[in-house]
């Protein structure tokens, strides 16, 4: 097999080192990877919503594996253009321009598609005019976020060589794994703030109002006197075989009301003769029905306890208790609104890095640096026992 590598020896047993090497390189830098995004979209989503901290919450691995996907294509909308162009640029012997060159189309263009992708009604929406409207509204914010995040890339720049591209110094790996991992949480941080402040501003979709249209005039009633209808009297008769000609019946058309009829109530018939006065033990029980007309109730007859039904007894279950009639403080919370997001008066002030102080957020940087230093010793031992490139 070594003899298929163009200029390796046949006994160089470098080969056997670099395959196990590179494949340590490739799974622990697709698991970093699946951490590193993860974290990232945790910090920015919580600051787009306002929140000062970052609700750190324990999941499985396989359920960060669609957001390494999602980052994956609105970066690799930019980077692949960016890399063509900076290998145009940089030429050979230029290696930091050819890594500048992208680092700086990102830099630009990376933050439109994100905030386009929050503020879109899907997340795979890489361009929203609503939000260069947004941007162009702010012009210090806007000019702030990328002076603020410029520093922060080019940190992620330098932890990133130190990292991954530099062979030799072993003292650059642990140090550049912690810079790639705290850099990458804090622009984040720094593009949610941007996200949520933009959230206050008008955008495209919200212009004037549009003038309430009139209703239309009802039509007016001509002057003229409506001809009478006609009568069925009046129309040609329905021939049948068996009768004749049949003709309907006249109807009479007018706007009289109708005659108000006496609401008569229906009772059971008991026997009794309904014409019979009730008795004197019957007139002081207030469960007996009152007296009958020809057998029936009417609106007039006092139905004080009608077929001799009582009204039902409430009974009442005590006191309300206590916890029932007053709400507690985080239902309160939720009825007046009172934890709602409110526009924030410094947008870059210290709640962009105090987050580095929480518990989850120093557990993630810890997690990251551990798998960032991994990959990194994967590929420089790699890159040592590589039998092609001489190492």
């Amino acid at each position: 097999m070594l003899s298929t590598i163009p200029g390796a020896d046949p006994m160089d047993l470098r080969a056997v080192i670099f395959m196990p090497a590179l494949t340590g390189a490739v799974v622990f830098g697709f698991v970093f990877l699946l951490y590193a995004c993860h974290y990232y979209l945790t910090v920015l989503e919580s600051a787009a919503a306002g929140g000062d901290e970052v609700p750190w919450a324990s999941e499985a691995v396989t359920d960060h594996f669609w957001k390494l996907w999602y980052l994956g294509f609105l970066v690799g909308m930019w980077l692949g253009p960016a890399l063509i162009v900076g290998r145009a640029v940089a030429g050979p012997g230029a290696g930091w321009v050819q890594f500048a060159v992208p680092l700086g189309v990102l830099w630009l263009c990376y933050p439109v598609s994100q905030l386009s992708s929050l503020s879109a009604s899907s997340v795979w929406y890489p361009l929203v005019p609503d939000v260069f409207a947004r941007l162009a509204r702010k012009p210090v914010l806007a000019a702030q976020f990328f002076l603020l995040s410029g520093v922060v890339l080019v940190a992620f720049g330098f932890g990133f060589r130190w990292a991954f591209q530099t062979a030799g110094e072993w003292h650059l790996l642990p140090v550049g794994a912690v810079v790639v991992a705290v850099a990458g949480l804090v622009y984040g941080r720094l593009l949610g703030r941007l996200a949520f402040a933009l959230r206050f501003t008008r955008g495209l979709s919200v212009g004037r109002k549009k003038a309430a249209k009139k209703p239309p005039e009802p039509a007016k009633e001509a002057d003229t006197p409506a001809a009478e209808p006609t009568q069925p009297r009046d129309l040609p008769p329905v021939v049948t075989p068996d009768e004749g000609a049949l003709t309907g019946y006249d109807v009479e058309y007018g706007d009289q009301p109708a005659a108000k009829r006496k609401r008569v109530r229906a009772v059971a018939d008991d026997g009794e003769d309904a014409a019979s006065p009730p008795t004197p033990a019957d007139a002081g029980d207030e469960a007996s029905p009152p007296a009958r007309r020809n057998g029936l109730w009417t609106e007039e007859d006092e139905d004080r306890s009608a077929y001799g039904v009582r009204e039902a007894e409430v009974v009442s279950g005590g006191p309300v208790p206590e916890a029932v009639a007053k709400p507690s403080a985080a239902e309160a919370r939720l009825y007046d609104r009172s934890d709602r997001p409110r526009k924030p008066r410094r947008v870059w002030g210290p709640e962009v890095a105090t987050f580095l102080g929480q518990p989850g957020t120093v557990s993630a940087v810890l997690i990251l640096s551990v798998l960032g230093s991994v990959v990194g010793l994967m590929v420089r031992v790699a890159r040592a026992y590589n039998p092609v490139g001489g190492g």
